[in-house]
């Protein structure tokens, strides 16, 4: 499981992935983040492997918070732009 966000303001063009892997019997939540375009600093929110269900309420809860800063995940950009070129040839 992984997500794309980006955030744009002024000149901060930003993206960060967030992602559940699998390692060892169990499930690490991994991240990305940097300048769009740049090489991406890289980290984990879990120190050791969880259980799936675990991993997957630490993942919901850093893009929630990422959201809640204003950034946008990559599938709602797609959505809106296919949403308005249906629009548009509608």
């Amino acid at each position: 499981m992984q997500s794309t966000l980006y955030y744009r303001d002024g000149r901060s063009d930003k993206v960060y992935r967030a992602a559940i892997e699998p390692r060892d019997g169990g499930y690490v939540v991994n991240f990305a983040y940097g300048r769009r375009g740049s090489t991406l600093a890289t980290g984990t929110k879990t120190t050791s492997p969880v259980y799936f269900d675990a991993a997957r309420l630490i993942y919901d809860k850093l893009v929630r918070e990422k959201k809640a800063k204003g950034y946008i995940l990559a599938a709602d950009i797609r959505d809106q732009l296919k949403f308005r070129r249906e629009e548009v040839t509608a």
